[in-house]
């Protein structure tokens, strides 16, 4: 008898589970949030829009009001006090308990106290009316984003963190877009839309729809199944260490440079994105701290940008301006001799280094057929890499004291 009783629990336990499963793509500029699910309603999160829905015979939007005291006013009594925004049309006043927002029941401003504020917004419900065994979709949109922060400090040790800032959906299957949703020429909504449309009624899974309207179109980063609970969360996804890196003063140069007083170098980091260096992983766009380290302790001294750096390339980091490295690139003299459809340009450089360390220098330059017609270096310098060829120059070298380089370049519009 108890068995029985057992298996018929079981039974209607089972019998009642939903089988609705959520999956939200953060693009850079928007959150989208799709649900499939057998029920026959579903309850909007705040702050989502709906976009569509599929696998239904027809669906239709139900708002629940819930009750609480307010009071009409006027917008001029309140010339002369100081509000601030909380939400769209909803305003906390200053030295008050109340809050001033706009009823769209009666089109009219109101105040109410502030303990009612999440009772101004209606609650939005999806109905739905489906075909038999049929699981339906639903597509959803709010503002969000996400962002990678990387951290690199003094012995290389390097960090992966990503900052997600959208709206709290509970669990889900959580992917970042490394794109702008609404800059994309790529429409994914309505891609996604046609393949559920198509796809879902054939038996294909949400999943497999969205690896071909979205995974499979641009970079895109799995947190896998996760508790989006908080409208901002972070995660660290890796910790690897650069085994070598190097913080060249970078000058660059045109055919019509000439500057004739001291200037700063530019401090650019440059490391392999290898896995023989120690990382070897995907970089997409995000910000970076630059750790020093001071008494033994690491501290972050600036802020700035990596930028898209896939596997087995370069990694490029803009430090600013040196402090220690300064140069003059003054011109001497720029001639054209028409019967070679050449240009021939004489460069005077001077770079000193007022540090008691020494400096890595790399001077660069681009333009098509540019090359080194005669170059000489004097002064305080060691180590000369030229790996300059046609239409690039790069040439960089150890700056111990100060060095004056008299280059000649050409170019020819052959």
């Amino acid at each position: 008898m108890n068995k029985k009783v057992l298996v018929l629990v079981l039974f209607v336990t089972l019998s009642v589970i939903s089988l609705t499963q959520t999956y939200t793509f953060l693009f850079r500029d928007a959150q989208l949030h799709y649900v499939t699910t057998d029920q026959t309603t579903f309850q909007v999160p705040e702050g989502f829009e709906v976009l569509w829905v599929t696998g239904v015979n027809s669906w239709s939007l139900e708002k629940t009001y819930q009750q609480f005291s307010f009071k009409i006013v006027s917008l001029e009594d309140f010339k002369n006090k100081t509000i601030q925004q909380i939400d769209e049309n909803i305003f906390k006043i200053d030295g008050t308990n109340d809050i001033l927002f706009y009823n769209s029941q009666i089109n009219h401003w109101c105040t109410t106290n502030e303990k009612n504020k999440d009772k101004i917004k209606a609650s939005v419900k999806i109905v739905l009316e489906k075909t038999k065994n049929k699981t339906a979709t639903i597509a959803l949109q709010a503002p969000g984003t996400w962002k990678i922060v990387y951290e690199m400090k003094k012995d290389g040790t390097f960090k992966k963190n990503i900052e997600i800032n959208g709206k709290a959906v509970g669990t889900t299957n959580l992917y970042l877009v490394n794109e702008y949703l609404n800059l994309s020429p790529r429409d994914y909504v309505e891609t996604t839309k046609a393949l559920s449309t198509l796809r879902l009624g054939q038996g294909t899974d949400f999943q497999t729809i969205a690896q071909e309207a979205i995974l499979t179109q641009t970079y895109t980063i799995s947190l896998g199944n996760i508790k989006f609970v908080s409208d901002i969360m972070n995660f660290s996804i890796s910790e690897n260490k650069v085994l070598s890196y190097e913080d060249r003063n970078v000058i660059t140069f045109n055919l019509y440079t000439n500057i004739q007083d001291f200037t700063k170098t530019r401090l650019v980091r440059y490391f392999e994105n290898t896995k023989h260096n120690g990382l070897g992983i995907d970089l997409p766009y995000g910000e970076v701290w630059i750790y020093e380290q001071y008494d033994d302790k690491n501290f972050p001294i600036k802020k700035t940008n990596i930028y898209d750096t896939p596997i087995d390339d370069i990694v490029k980091i803009d430090l600013g301006e040196s402090w220690d490295v300064q140069y003059k690139f003054e011109k001497l003299s720029d001639v054209e001799v028409k019967t070679a459809d050449t240009r021939i340009i004489d460069f005077l450089i001077t770079i000193k280094n007022f540090s008691d360390k020494i400096k890595v220098v790399q001077i660069s330059a681009a333009a098509p057929n540019l090359e080194i017609d005669q170059m000489k270096i004097d002064g305080g310098y060691r180590g000369v890499k030229d790996n300059s060829q046609k239409g690039k120059i790069d040439l960089s070298f150890e700056l111990t004291d100060q060095v004056i380089i008299r280059m000649t370049v050409k170019t020819t519009s052959n």
